[in-house]
């Protein structure tokens, strides 16, 4: 009998055949959970209703739906195996895993300072874990396609927002953050602000070069992505962020590598219209908007003369790197960074004298944080990710293997990432991470080689079966600490709107005792319940009440060192004439070796003009 001789296909035709879409719900029900998971939280934010007044709907929104198909995606793995349901991972997924195994029982070894910060951590990190093997099975063309024009559309949305919020236009409209005289939108913060418009714009250079030519429907959406483009582009040079618009440059070139690569000479004119369409925007910018183009040369300025500095982040990596030196093995703990960080100071100030004290909540480079919070051990499972995916995309590249369109833009996307994290903390907005798990996925599934795929035999079918038991598990747990963080935040802005207006104070106790019992926002409360005290006895002239809430914020700063804390313990221990108080908080606002006060210069942080509260 003569057989049929089959023909070889290239690596990304075998993965397609091998990964038609999962079934776990209807494909509109993943298409609408994506598409509110990755568009909307950028778009949203929590407002007065809440005491988190920014993250809190942000969270909510990014990952409820996404944590509903997990859940069922578990649940039918777990009923009805991996082998029928379609579920699988690949090796990517099982060494990120095993990162997320490792920091899970940390704590054992690592004492942690606090335990609501682990918690909110760990969910997040566990979430994006499910995000991405969800982007292998789910994400195809069609809905990464779908997701890159919502984000151009919604970007272009958050610039009309930044323009209201800048010009003091915003107050009639309830759904646009309330901070007059400052270009973030709804994100909240300058380079975060940078970091989405960079992400929807390198979407945008990926639809454009992927539209198909310059006739008929081509030329309407080719004209249509250029428009989006230049609102884009005019976004993140108002921004002024130097991160953002250098981690867009670094993506754009990588994905221009591969469309030549693809293209050949013929994807010459539409990547030089790219590049001439931001040196217009930037160039009408600077000439007709007198404050961008001053921020934009003081900050080159900045760099040309003091390029050690690394804007202004020197001194904080030298904490970071400090922090992690003091205990390289075992790390601080997951989100625990915040919370070392004066102490790390005081030990930086010694080795470095010549650098300042500086308080900041984050490391400006995801790198270092991972390094002090996972320690070595983390660190380096951390960094075997991005090494394997780094060796994987240039193999692809030096080896002119053929990818996809949207493996082109998640190895592009993914560079983003890797030069935003050396300055900022993109890692750590759930708004924008998510991006990153799906672009890893786009990438993944077709640079990895074949090998690298998880088996998919009958010896796995009982761990993969039991692997989606625990995704189950955990998606309806995390939806439970979320709704109950929801209430417990309720329940602090209810407590709080009390004390403005003068309620009932024993109302406002009450309230604030009822939030304690959420594990999500304990540490709030209690830091809460520690000012409200003090307050009161100030009020009803109670000298018992006002040492029961200093104590109280003095344990909470023993803990949780912050500078808001550090300034009205400060003030009290003066009041008060309390030695012993003043010396342990003199140790926080000045080293005897240090020239430079601690408290002149709290709370200052590179490229600012944020409105995170918490």
């Amino acid at each position: 009998m003569t057989q049929i001789k089959q023909k070889k296909l290239p690596i990304t035709d075998q993965y397609h055949l091998r990964s038609t879409p999962s079934s776990f719900v209807p494909r509109s029900v993943a298409f609408l959970a994506f598409g509110i998971s990755f568009l909307l939280p950028n778009l949203v934010f929590s407002g007065a209703f809440f005491f988190n007044t920014l993250h809190l709907m942000k969270w909510v929104t990014a990952l409820s739906p996404l944590a509903l198909l997990g859940a069922a995606a578990g649940y039918k793995t777990l009923r009805r195996g991996a082998h029928e349901s379609g579920f699988r991972i690949d090796a990517f997924a099982l060494l990120w895993l095993l990162l997320l195994l490792y920091i899970t029982l940390q704590p054992l070894w690592t004492p942690l300072r606090s335990p609501e910060t682990f918690y909110r951590e760990w969910f997040f990190f566990a979430s994006l874990w499910m995000v991405y093997v969800l982007s292998t099975l789910l994400a195809d063309r069609t809905m990464v396609r779908a997701l890159l024009w919502g984000a151009l559309a919604g970007a272009a949305l958050s610039v009309l927002f930044a323009e209201l919020q800048v010009r003091g236009m915003s107050a009639p409209y309830p759904f646009i953050l309330p901070t007059p005289g400052h270009y973030i939108a709804n994100t909240g913060q300058q380079n975060m602000f940078a970091t989405w418009m960079a992400i929807s714009g390198l979407g945008g250079a990926l639809l454009f070069f992927s539209s198909g030519g310059l006739r008929g429907r081509s030329l309407f959406t080719s004209i249509l992505v250029f428009v989006l483009l230049t609102v884009v582009f005019h976004g993140l040079v108002a921004s002024t962020s130097r991160s953002g618009i250098l981690s867009l440059a670094v993506g754009f070139v990588v994905l221009s590598l591969f469309f030549l690569r693809n293209e050949g000479r013929e994807a010459l004119p539409r990547i030089l219209l790219i590049i001439l369409l931001f040196a217009l925007v930037m160039s009408v910018n600077v000439s007709l908007n007198k404050a961008t183009g001053e921020a934009l040369s003081s900050k080159l300025e900045d760099v040309v003369q003091q390029p050690l500095s690394f804007a202004k982040r020197d001194s904080i990596w030298a904490t970071s790197w400090t922090m992690f030196a003091n205990d390289p093995w075992r790390g601080v703990g997951l989100g625990q960074y915040k919370w070392h960080y004066m102490e790390a100071q005081k030990d930086m100030i010694l080795r470095w004298p010549h650098f300042r004290w500086l308080f900041t909540q984050w490391a400006h480079n995801e790198f270092l944080q991972w390094m002090a919070e996972a320690g070595i051990v983390g660190a380096a499972l951390m960094f075997l990710l991005w090494i394997w995916w780094g060796y994987s995309v240039l193999y692809a590249l030096a080896n002119k293997v053929r990818l996809s369109y949207e493996a082109m833009w998640g190895s592009a996307l993914v560079s983003l990432f890797f030069v935003n994290a050396l300055w900022t903390r993109p890692f750590h907005r759930v708004e924008n991470v998510l991006w990153l798990a799906l672009a890893f996925a786009a990438t993944n599934r077709e640079v990895l080689r074949p090998s690298a795929l998880a088996p998919f035999s009958e010896r796995f079918e009982k761990a993969l079966r039991a692997l989606g038991g625990v995704i189950c598990a955990t998606s309806l747990l995390g939806l439970v600490f979320l709704g109950n963080g929801v209430y417990g935040d309720r329940l602090l802005r209810l407590a709080e709107d009390g004390v403005s207006k003068g309620g009932n104070m024993t109302a406002v106790k009450e309230l604030y005792s009822r939030a304690y019992a959420s594990p999500m926002v304990r540490d709030d409360a209690e830091k809460q319940i520690g000012y409200f005290s003090v307050r009161l006895g100030e009020i009803v002239k109670n000298p018992e009440l006002i040492a029961e809430g200093l104590n109280i914020l003095i344990g909470y700063f023993e803990k949780m060192p912050h500078v808001e804390e550090l300034n009205f313990l400060t003030d009290w221990a003066f009041k008060i004439n309390k030695e012993d108080l003043k010396q342990f908080l003199d140790s926080f606002v000045r080293h005897p070796q240090s020239p430079h006060p601690f408290l002149n210069e709290a709370s200052t942080e590179p490229e600012n003009g944020s409105h995170d509260k918490n």
